[in-house]
């Protein structure tokens, strides 16, 4: 798959470099991995940007690779994160289209974490933060689809 990085208005991001069609697999999101209170140490010693850990369960974390690091945020993305942590496509993808994903959907319901969101779309929530940040019925649709990792499936459930 065809990727470029170009410059965005909040600074760089991922863009289509060919057509993707809807299910296919953009990208896998990879790093190193790290519990909780390792990512806190390296946040509050200026190794880490508090906005940049991507949670994958309940207390790891991964410390994202250069590209799956540079996949911004939109309130109407059109891909997905799988449990495999691959992002896949919503709707088809023309080529010279930014690839985004909610980063809500990744972010436990106990987490107080949130920016301001600049996506840009007709459904921008203005803010960005926890999984209970996004509407309920896009989640429901979310969960629908198989986008929501296990640990947040369960806390939704509880």
């Amino acid at each position: 798959m065809k990727l470029n990085v170009k410059k965005t208005n909040t600074g760089r991001g991922v863009f289509a470099g060919e057509e993707i069609k809807k299910g296919s697999i953009v990208t896998t999101m990879t790093g190193k991995e790290y519990v909780w209170d390792k990512v806190e140490g390296l946040i509050k010693a200026g190794k880490v940007r508090l906005d940049d850990p991507f949670q994958i369960e309940e207390d790891d974390f991964l410390l994202l690779d250069p590209l799956p690091l540079l996949f911004n945020h939109s309130c109407e993305p059109n891909v997905g994160i799988t449990k495999k942590r691959a992002l896949v496509a919503l709707r088809d993808i023309l080529p010279g289209e930014e690839i985004c994903y909610d980063y809500s959907a990744t972010v436990c319901t106990h987490s107080s974490w949130v920016m301001r969101c600049k996506c840009g779309s007709v459904m921008c929530r203005k803010k960005i933060g926890n999984i209970l940040t996004i509407p309920p019925s896009v989640r429901k649709t979310y969960k629908a689809k198989g986008l929501l990792s296990a640990f947040i499936r369960s806390e939704l459930a509880q």
